[in-house]
Order: C-alpha cells, then sequence, then structure tokens
C-alpha cells in the first residue's frame, strides 16, 4: 500500500507541519554525491492524484528556493498533489557543485530524483510532471524527451537562447539603473568582449585581466566563470520540437530576465512542430519573472530587492502573485486530466494567449 511505502522514504524522517503539509526527507545518489531534499504531501490523501517534481531556476538554491515554492506546494496539495523539490548541489544539505554542471548533468540530476521516488516512494504507476523555473526551461525538456513516464511540463519564465537571454537581462538591468543610451551602448560593448572570451573559451586568468580596471565591475567567480564556458551554447528549441507530452509555458509581461514576447512566440514555432499532443502558451499581465505582481520592468533577485521579494511570498502567500497565475494551474490540471480520461476533444491544438 502506498501510505506504508511514503513512510519508508530515505531516512523515515517526517515532519507534520500545521499548514496541511507533511514533508518526507529524501535524498539520491547524483554524480558520485547525495542530494538531500522533501517530498511534500497534502495530509489526509491516501494516495495523491500525482506528482509535481520542482525543477530550480538558477543560483544557490534550496529546496523551498527560500519559501516561494510554499505557496505553489499548498496549491498542488489542494488538487491532491504531491511535490518534490530538493537542494541544489553544494546547497543546503546536498553535496556536489552546481556550478560544474551543464544542462546535459541537471537533466540527468532532475532523472535521477525520478528514479528515486519510483524506485522507493511507492509512486511506480503514479502521473508524474514536471515544473521549473527559469534556466529550469533548458532542463525539462531533455527530462521529458529522455523518459517515457513524464505526464506533462510547466515552463515559468523558460529561457531560450543562453546569449540572447544574458543580453536581454543585461540591457533590463541598465534601463532599471537608469542609464543613458550611451552609458548603455559601451556597457554592452564591454558584455560583448566577455561575450567572446567565454565562446573561445579563455582562460580564468585572462578574463581577470580583461576586468581589472574596470570601474565598478566585480568579477564572476572562477567556478562561474567555468558554468558560463560549459553552457553558453544552451538553446532550447531543438528540445522543444522534440516534445511528445502536453506543455504549459508561461510568461510575465514585466520579465526583466527573459523576452516574454519573443520566448513566447519561439515556443509557440517549436512547438508546434513537435509532438506534443496540445500545448498553452500564456503572458501574464503585470507578472514579473517569478509570476509575482508588479507594475514594473526590474530586475528584483539581488540584494534588498531580493528580500523585499521574497518577503511578499512569506506573508501574501498566493496574493503575492500575479492574476491568473493559479487559475491557469488549475485549468492546466483539470485538461491534462481529461485527456488522460479521453474526454479532452483537443487533439493537437496549439494555444497563444495574453491575460
Amino acid at each position: 500500500m502506498i501510505g506504508a511505502a511514503l513512510l519508508a522514504l530515505a531516512t523515515g524522517a517526517v515532519l507534520l507541519e500545521d499548514d496541511g503539509l507533511v514533508r518526507h526527507a529524501i535524498s539520491f545518489q547524483h554524480a558520485g554525491d547525495t542530494v538531500n531534499g522533501a517530498l511534500i504531501l497534502p495530509t489526509g490523501v491516501r494516495k495523491p492524484r500525482g506528482c509535481m517534481v520542482f525543477v530550480h531556476g538558477s543560483g544557490d538554491m534550496p529546496r523551498d528556493a527560500h519559501g516561494y515554492y510554499e505557496p505553489l506546494w499548498r496549491f498542488f496539495a489542494d488538487k491532491g498533489w504531491c511535490s518534490l523539490s530538493w537542494d541544489k548541489p553544494g546547497v543546503g544539505a546536498s553535496g556536489g557543485d552546481w556550478r560544474q554542471q551543464s544542462m546535459v548533468d541537471r537533466g540527468i540530476e532532475v532523472s535521477a530524483a525520478i528514479d528515486m521516488l519510483r524506485a522507493k516512494g511507492g509512486f511506480e504507476e503514479t502521473q508524474i510532471g514536471l515544473i521549473g523555473f527559469s534556466q529550469a526551461g533548458w532542463v525539462m525538456p531533455k527530462v521529458a524527451n529522455w523518459r517515457d513516464d513524464i505526464a506533462f511540463m510547466i515552463s515559468v519564465s523558460g529561457a531560450v537562447n543562453w546569449m540572447e537571454q544574458s543580453r536581454y537581462s543585461g540591457r533590463r538591468r541598465m534601463e532599471a539603473e537608469g542609464m543613458t543610451a550611451t552609458e548603455i551602448e559601451a556597457e554592452e560593448e564591454a558584455d560583448g568582449k566577455v561575450d567572446a572570451l567565454i565562446r573561445n573559451d579563455a582562460p580564468y586568468r585572462e578574463y581577470l585581466d580583461h576586468v581589472a580596471g574596470t570601474t565598478g565591475a566585480t568579477p564572476m567567480s572562477e567556478a562561474f566563470w567555468g558554468f558560463a564556458k560549459r553552457n553558453w551554447r544552451t538553446d532550447v528549441r531543438e528540445d522543444l520540437r522534440r516534445m511528445d507530452v502536453p506543455v504549459l509555458a508561461l510568461f510575465g509581461s514585466h520579465d526583466a530576465y527573459v523576452d516574454p514576447v519573443a520566448s513566447a512566440e519561439t515556443y509557440r514555432e517549436e512547438l508546434g512542430r513537435s509532438q506534443a499532443p496540445f500545448f498553452e502558451i500564456e503572458t501574464l499581465q503585470n507578472a514579473d519573472h517569478g509570476m509575482l505582481e508588479t507594475d514594473e520592468v526590474k530586475p528584483a533577485h539581488r540584494g534588498l530587492d531580493a528580500w523585499l521579494m521574497l518577503a511578499s511570498v512569506w506573508f501574501e502567500g498566493k496574493e503575492a502573485f500575479a492574476d491568473g497565475f493559479f487559475e491557469t494551474l488549475a485549468a492546466w490540471l483539470e485538461r491534462t486530466a481529461d485527456a488522460r480520461n479521453g474526454t479532452d476533444a483537443s487533439t493537437k491544438h496549439p494555444t497563444l494567449a495574453v491575460r
């Protein structure tokens, strides 16, 4: 029985929260390291309808994304779904170092987590959905294309091309800082020279020499320099064309990191060439990169702005998110359930929507 199997997860550690969620400690092996995380279950549900596997975006991300995932976990639990998430390698309780990974490595990590769930969690036949954010948009399609047990994929603010995304986010940052057109042009020229070093596989010392003496420049670490060189060719187009599961792609109209217009159009074009039975592409109005409500196109993932952003989620919960976000997720769960039950009238029916 699944209840007994769940209690045997990993170390067996269980923490019953007063928010209607039960958290089970989990662990799995990846690239010789132990990765630790949690399986989050709704209370009072004997057998979840399915499990959402959370795939992190960029940076040092713990299993709960500093609390950002909590409203999502509660939402899915209310719908009878469990959630699986873990500390990125080198973060929290997980060994390894995410900065040593390629996007393929990240996909292998996600697949290892699903294998663990299938083998140890009592979910051998349970449907599994992928949900990921930003950089995860380069990871999840690989996993869905490798495996035959993924029910669907939800991409939130998924980037298309590494270099294009870097240029877009850089320009939005400079504009938010109030830089003049001349200043922006000069900084973009300097950034282009760094990009050329990355493309030419320049050693870290050469990069440091290049930025030495640049006013206000904080060099990236050697580990991140290697991460950039390892991943700069990343582009999601081919992986989207190979998709054969339903896809929901969400973008925010006020995204300061990923171009919502160009990215939505690319998803529409590439998924239209795929074997995905159906897909939906939605751009939510007044939504930022994390689908939080905003009226500014402004980076908010560093320093005080990052803490203020997280504080809005901690104190407001679902209310911090843009209108239509959770409604779209709920409708998607219903549509995919109807498709599995044979009651969805659509076959290959792409949708491009703007709220």
